[in-house]
């Protein structure tokens, strides 16, 4: 009966984890320089106006450090992309 509760609270701190780690993420120094290569700050990032679909797949790119594939599936596992994309 416990069990439930406990996988409740394991996805839910699993959850808030992924968060904070995706903000201490694009809060970095390399981060933001990837951004500015990119064109586009935290706070446009944060507002969801980074520009343009290829724009925020070279900054995954640069922010990760991973190829064009991988970049795709982290981005569109964010919510990064506009659909379709």
């Amino acid at each position: 009966m416990r069990l439930p509760g406990i996988i409740v609270l394991v996805s839910t701190s699993l959850l808030a984890s992924n968060y904070a780690n995706a903000r201490e993420r694009n809060d970095s120094p390399h981060s933001q320089a990837c951004m500015a290569k990119n064109g586009f700050t935290l706070e446009m990032w944060r507002a969801h106006r980074a520009g343009t679909d290829a724009q925020v797949l070279k900054y995954i790119m640069c922010r990760d450090g991973v190829s064009k594939a991988q970049a795709l599936e982290i981005g569109r596992a964010d919510g990064n992309f506009s659909r379709g994309f």
